[in-house]
């Protein structure tokens, strides 16, 4: 079959099943909004990425399903609020006995369905490792790490097989990078590839060759280095003669932490502002999407799994999906497939959006992080205190407008109180070490 794969590349011609797409995830850990130049950054360069959005579809308003890594990561790859089994509290740390149920259907099963094989190269963060391997998930493949870099017990694995050696963070992204290109070389049919970076999740690492290279000290370094990740992928995918015919989904899985941009928006990683939920969020695929175009309509991480199910012909198996498939979007369409977007913090719904309007309860994480901004709580405010804010407003969320609109609140009021009708009798926390939560 190589030696079959081999002679058709040499006459130009691709070994791939007719009309089956290949997927690429590009995920990157802590990115936020306005850390890449397509969205608005001037200190950190990233024309790999800025070409995917100039010749591709860029979304505005594009969001993850969660405000931390784990249930983030957990609703991009199952199509589920991660409230659904038992992964909204909190994240799955080093100590943690819990991860992400085998009963749960994830786009790796899916594609394996639709006759894909599959990788996942990076950050897993889904549950400790073997035990909760990728493997169980679907994925042929792996080589990557448990969770995040800033956990104990932070080694690299082929498969269920942890290396011997210490992890050199600094050349994790080079890694990945090679393992992720080998991987689209020797793919002998239609794949699902998932890169989830591990930057700019702290601690920050870059190598040699990034150190001091941008304006935006190492932060901007490893940024500029997952650029140049992304650009390697693009061209082995040229390579092969594949990337007309490949989705490539670029995307963070919350907002900025201690260190870089939210674009102009309130808030970051661990709270339900919008800095904190919207990320960059880049879709491209020459083959279906025509053209350059930005879009407001919003959308999910929860949505790849219906866009992969719809994309690949393969109903998904779980009876309920939260995310929509994005294939109208992606072939002309400007209308978001949502009514309504859930903000979640920790198990609480605590906010709902939708293209127009965002109505807010509280927006902190946990512990004394959140002392002033759980505004149903705080002395001398009315227990129904809610901010009503408009999305689309230039100021982002400096100011509410709940007395203006009281039959906008009283809508929103009431799917708020629907949702949470839905989801709360669903909170569940497994249990937890003491390691710090906000991680």
């Amino acid at each position: 079959m190589v030696r079959l794969t081999a002679v058709l590349l040499l006459l130009g011609v691709s070994s791939f099943a007719a009309g089956v797409p290949n997927v690429v995830v590009i995920l990157a850990d802590d990115l936020g909004y306005g850390d890449i130049g397509a969205y608005g950054a001037t200190r950190i360069s990233t024309p790999h990425i800025n070409r995917l959005a100039e010749q591709g579809l860029r979304f505005t308003q594009g969001y993850a399903s969660a405000n931390v890594c784990s249930p983030s990561r957990a609703g991009l790859l199952t199509g589920r609020y991660a409230i659904r089994y038992a992964l909204a509290w909190k994240v799955v740390t080093a100590q943690s006995e819990h991860g992400l149920p085998t009963a749960e259907e994830t786009i790796a099963e899916l594609a394996r369905r639709a006759g894909l094989s599959s990788m996942l190269i990076g950050k897993w963060h889904l549950g400790r490792l073997p035990e909760h391997s990728p493997l169980d998930h679907g994925f042929d493949a792996f080589f990557g790490v448990p969770h995040s870099n800033d956990m104990p017990d932070f080694a690299l694995y082929q498969g269920r097989e942890r290396l011997p050696q210490p992890v050199d963070q600094r050349l994790l992204t080079s890694q990945y990078t090679q393992a992720a290109v080998r991987f689209i070389e020797e793919a002998e049919g239609p794949f699902l590839l998932m890169m989830s970076h591990t930057f700019p999740h702290i601690p920050l690492y870059a190598s040699e060759r990034f150190l001091g290279s941008s304006q935006a000290g190492l932060y901007g370094d490893t940024v500029q280095e997952l650029d140049w990740s992304t650009g390697e992928i693009i061209a082995a995918l040229q390579r092969r003669g594949v990337l007309d015919d490949t989705l490539v989904l670029f995307t963070s899985d919350n907002g900025p932490f201690f260190e870089g941009s939210a674009g102009g928006l309130k808030g970051g990683k661990g709270n339900s502002w919008e800095g904190g939920y919207r990320v960059p969020f880049i879709a491209h695929w020459p083959a279906v999407i025509k053209g350059a175009r930005v879009t407001d309509a919003m959308v999910t991480n929860l949505d790849l799994l219906p866009t992969m199910a719809q994309a690949l012909d393969v109903t998904p198996a779980a009876k309920v999906v939260d995310g929509r498939s994005l294939m109208p979007l992606f072939r002309g369409a400007d209308v978001s497939p949502h009514e309504y977007l859930y903000y979640f913090v920790n198990e609480e719904v605590v906010g709902l959006r939708s293209q127009h309007w965002k109505l807010l309860t509280h927006a902190y994480y946990t512990g004394s992080l959140g002392a002033f901004e759980r505004f149903d709580r705080l002395p001398g405010f009315a227990a129904s205190y809610e901010l009503l804010l408009d999305a689309s407003a230039e100021d982002g969320e400096a100011y509410s407008v709940a007395d203006r609109y009281p039959h906008v609140v009283a809508d929103m009021r009431a799917e708020l109180a629907r949702a949470r009708r839905v989801f709360d009798p669903l909170r569940t926390r497994p249990p937890q070490s003491t390691y710090p939560p906000s991680r």
